[in-house]
């Protein structure tokens, strides 16, 4: 048992990633399947066909691209698109009033223009969090097979891979969810005071930092394989995401006067410099022995900087893409003043009071073109580890440029508010995203306690993983069509 501990250490040590062309080559695979979905969707009437062709795409198709078609997933896009789009005019020829795709008009009357604000959902958001949430479920348990590519598994210090874009977009994620709570109390005009702020933070990230501490209980005692360099000795992702909402309390004292983009910016810059122009330090952080808390845990506790700064570049992208109009300034900050209602708006005003398209593109365009130049200049590679400068901005203009595209497929099939059409095996997962992220593990900690995935075959590897991915997305469905919705 510890030699085959030991071995599983080792097969997730000492990696060194992939390119992000790659990556970005295999994620555009659940693009595609959202595509394929809607293109099959409007001409399926049977709902059992509709969710298991729903589950072959946005679960399946997913899972072939990090695995057997790792190193195809351009071709795997051409096999799901060719048939889906061969289906759709055949069908579109035969039952037109069913068929056909094109942008629909909102139930509203035209030439009715809304002045006054109000929070909706957004299909093209739940599309974009149900793929990433369906990738990172995925990758959690096939990173102990072989059948997954170890470049695509998490980097020991520099350098890029899959899942290390899966933790940062889950933060990213988050964040646009919490922009939720800011805007209804602009909305309401409701100022919460501090205290409160903190009893509510506090009650938030209690029960996920009981997950946190159970999960470092459990690899403590019953000889999981962990890597310490990860995290640290006893920190985990899920006590990143418990003290999240406790810090934020504190920094959202700040973004009363500066806008939280400049608060993110901020913070990532100031701490990488550190990294950077001091040699010490940066040897504390790579080489120094854990003799105490603090060193034992170095990596959670630095990395935990950059995942602030990415959960505010969440936060602002909610600000002008969850609202039904334009607001003022909402590129930037929470705002509940339509910009139709401002007295002879300033050029400044016009330029950052967005509609949710046109505030991704600007905000891809921005963080993209600054994202290349800190690759240029920056002396280190991208570090999931310490969350650095340059790994905070590939997730940010990777995720703004994800929504960007999904936001454009909406444009084209017509999915609004109003008239939703949402994949309901994305919805599913994104209802209760936290809930089966922690399913996801349990699961992931029996079966590699159950069998020695690191020796399993790639056969029957794909065959555990689809029965995985069927438990999960068959629980979410479950959970969603009893309207149970579980909040940790």
């Amino acid at each position: 048992m510890a030699d085959l501990r030991q071995r599983k250490e080792d097969f997730v040590s000492g990696l060194t990633g992939g390119s992000i062309e790659e990556i970005n080559a295999v994620t555009s695979v659940a693009f595609c399947a959202y595509i394929c979905w809607n293109l099959v969707n409007a001409t399926v009437r049977d709902g059992s066909v509709k969710y298991i062709i729903d589950f072959m795409f946005n679960w399946c198709g997913i899972l072939l691209a990090i695995t057997t078609y790792s190193g195809a997933p351009l071709y795997l896009n051409l096999l799901l698109l060719v048939p889906s789009l061969a289906y759709w005019f055949v069908a579109r020829r035969t039952s037109p009033e069913m068929a056909k795709v094109k942008p629909q008009r909102s139930h509203e009357k035209p030439q009715r223009i809304e002045d006054e604000m109000t929070l909706i959902k957004r299909p093209f958001i739940t599309a974009y969090r149900g793929s990433m949430m369906v990738i990172t479920v995925l990758a959690i348990l096939a990173v102990d097979f072989q059948i997954f590519p170890r470049r695509f598994a998490k980097v020991e210090t520099w350098g890029s891979s899959l899942m290390d874009l899966g933790v940062g977009s889950f933060v990213f994620s988050n964040g646009i969810v919490s922009s939720r709570a800011i805007l209804k109390d602009e909305l309401s005009g409701r100022n919460t005071r501090f205290p409160n702020k903190l009893i509510n933070a506090l009650k938030s990230c209690g029960t996920v930092l009981v997950l946190g501490l159970l999960r470092l209980y459990f690899v403590k005692n019953l000889e999981y394989q962990e890597h310490v360099t990860e995290y640290g000795v006893h920190w985990n992702f899920f006590i990143t995401l418990a003290f999240l909402p406790l810090v934020l309390v504190f920094i959202d004292e700040i973004t009363r006067y500066v806008p939280r983009i400049v608060v993110a910016i901020t913070i990532s810059v100031a701490s990488d410099l550190l990294m950077v122009f001091d040699e010490r330090f940066m040897s504390f952080l790579i080489t120094a022995p854990r003799n105490n808390l603090v060193e034992a845990n170095r990596e959670g506790i630095f990395s935990f900087i950059g995942y602030c700064s990415i959960f505010l570049w969440g936060q602002t992208t909610g600000f002008y893409t969850l609202g039904n109009i334009p607001t003022k300034n909402n590129l930037y900050k929470a705002s509940a003043q339509p910009i139709i209602k401002a007295k002879e708006p300033s050029v400044w005003d016009k330029l950052t009071s967005k509609t949710p398209l046109s505030g991704l593109l600007t905000w891809s365009f921005i963080s993209l073109s600054v994202t290349q130049m800190v690759f240029a200049w920056h002396p280190f590679d991208i570090s999931r580890r310490f969350a650095n400068l340059p790994y905070v901005m590939w997730v940010v203009s990777y995720n703004t440029g994800a929504l960007s595209i999904y936001c454009l497929a909406d444009k084209v099939f017509g999915n609004t508010s109003s008239n939703c059409q949402i994949s309901p095996a994305l919805e599913a997962i994104n209802s209760n995203g936290l809930f089966l992220f922690l399913l996801a593990n349990v699961t992931t900690g029996l079966i590699n306690m159950a069998i020695p995935t690191i020796d399993i075959q790639p056969a029957l590897a794909f065959l555990v993983l689809f029965l995985y991915a069927s438990f999960v997305a068959s629980t979410g469905l479950f959970m969603k069509r009893k309207e149970l919705f579980i909040k940790l």
